[in-house]
């Protein structure tokens, strides 16, 4: 068509009924075409990834309807209007050259996943990707549950765009086994164990651009960048990781720039000798931990344009902007937390970085139950009250089992926090372990208020992890 990719991708936003005007110095915030990676060209691809330009539009309104679309040959955009549900765990594989773009506010993908396996030119943009989480399975290692967000395995040219990953089953986003020219920009990824995981492989191929990009209330790989030939942060907002930050692992170079870490535990790190990352105006407060730059000797810039927005106002922009259209998060007052799904939410630490973010008190009610999960009340999350619902401690327990020198099950980084009718357990087996201590309870102060708490296999801590 008469102006190119271009013209017919302007033509895509205003399907998509997204905001074609707003703009930074990186460009337009919904940039009608690949940014990062996923725009350098190659032979198959002059233009860089274009998804299914070209191809017919379908749009879609249900589970059935999505997988035959996004899994038909050929080029392929396939327009998701509204909420579709999938059996819990269900991952959907999409063919090459699709893009899969959600129609105005309130585009979803709940219960399932997508999965990309060796296929290229794939766009993602404007979906919300929730609720796939296994009760009871934190850590994501019950065999039946494998249940990822996206998952990119030996795929190129993929971009991945304005979504949101909130509450999934094991990994939000993975890019895997020599997956290459791939770009994760203006998203959200929260209340989460694993975000972004980068790597299973020994070779080193992997190019990657992650700009724009929101991480709140998570624990680990955030990202794990592992053996990336290339690797390019810039513009990232991470507040609240009790594990780590940004991780380079095995041979990778990664640049991180103008980003904001905002509570974070190790925030930027190396993970093997040969691991390199550098540094460029990156912000950190409340952190602690590792916070390393040992240079790198590649560029991005070689490959494709970009400009830095100020990292002072990374936090505004990524608030007005990341994630799908109009994104708006409304958390009550009371929030019920059930693992037989009669609740609010499966897990004590989802509902936990909801309170954080809301503008209001929260009151979280637990309901009877096990709930293996490391939890932090985050600064700012003042006033927060946790509960057991039935008033007897005995019937809501929360546990884990890693020594102090990790973490602690719960710990307290905001003030006048009140825990009542609550188990605290630290399942960490100190004597056959080289008599490490382990607490189930760490705060920063003694405002907190503890009713009716039992805590066991150790002593409540009151120390400062960020000192």
């Amino acid at each position: 068509p008469a102006g190119g990719p271009r013209a017919t991708a302007q033509d895509l936003l205003r399907r998509m009924r997204v905001d074609r005007d707003a703009a930074t110095a990186d460009g337009p915030v919904w940039s009608p075409v690949a940014t990062g990676f996923a725009s350098v060209p190659s032979p198959a691809l002059p233009e860089g990834t274009t998804g299914g330009l070209g191809g017919p539009v379908l749009t879609v309104r249900t589970a059935e309807e999505f997988a035959a679309a996004v899994a038909a040959e050929g080029p392929a955009v396939v327009l998701v209007e509204g909420t579709i549900v999938f059996a819990p765990g269900t991952m959907t594989d999409v063919s090459a050259h699709t893009s899969i773009l959600g129609v105005g506010a309130g585009a979803e993908i709940v219960g399932g996943g997508i999965r990309l396996l060796h296929v290229s030119n794939v766009i993602i943009r404007n979906l919300t990707f929730r609720d796939s989480y296994v009760a009871g399975d934190w850590d994501g290692k019950f065999d039946d549950n494998d249940n990822d967000g996206i998952r990119v395995d030996t795929s190129d040219h993929v971009w991945i765009d304005h979504c949101e990953f909130a509450r999934l089953g094991d990994g939000q986003v993975d890019i895997r086994k020599d997956s290459r020219e791939v770009t994760l920009s203006w998203s959200v990824l929260r209340d989460h164990n694993k975000t972004l995981g980068v790597g299973w492989t020994d070779n080193l191929v992997t190019t990657l651009t992650i700009h724009h990009v929101r991480f709140s209330n998570v624990h680990q790989r955030n990202g794990s960048i592992d053996q990336v030939r290339i690797g390019h942060a810039y513009n990232v907002w991470l507040a609240g990781a009790s594990s780590y930050g940004m991780a380079s692992r095995g041979a990778t170079q990664l640049l991180i720039e103008h980003s904001v870490f905002e509570s974070v535990r190790n925030p930027i790190g190396l993970s093997s000798p040969e691991s390199r990352v550098a540094q460029n105006g990156n912000l950190r407060e409340g952190c602690w931990g590792k916070w390393e730059d040992n240079g790198i000797d590649v560029d991005p810039a070689d490959h494709y344009d970009y400009a830095l927005d100020p990292v002072d106002a990374v936090r505004d922009l990524l608030t007005a902007h990341a994630g799908p259209r109009t994104r708006r998060e409304l958390v009550p007052r009371t929030l019920h937390v059930a693992q037989d799904g009669s609740g609010d939410m499966l897990s004590v630490h989802a509902a936990i970085g909801a309170a954080w973010r809301s503008p209001h008190p929260v009151e979280i009610v637990v309901h009877p139950g096990v709930y293996r999960e490391v939890l932090t009340v985050w600064p700012g999350c003042d006033s927060l009250v946790i509960r057991g619902a039935s008033g007897d401690p005995a019937d809501v327990t929360l546990t884990y089992d890693k020594p102090a020198t990790d973490w602690a099950t719960v710990t307290v980084l905001a003030g006048a926090v009140t825990l009542a009718a609550l188990t605290l357990e630290n399942a960490y087996d100190e004597a056959a372990h080289g008599d490490r201590p382990a607490f189930p309870l760490r705060s920063v102060d003694d405002s907190l208020t503890l009713q009716d708490v039992v805590l066991i296999g150790g002593p409540h801590e009151i120390s400062d992890p960020r000192a």
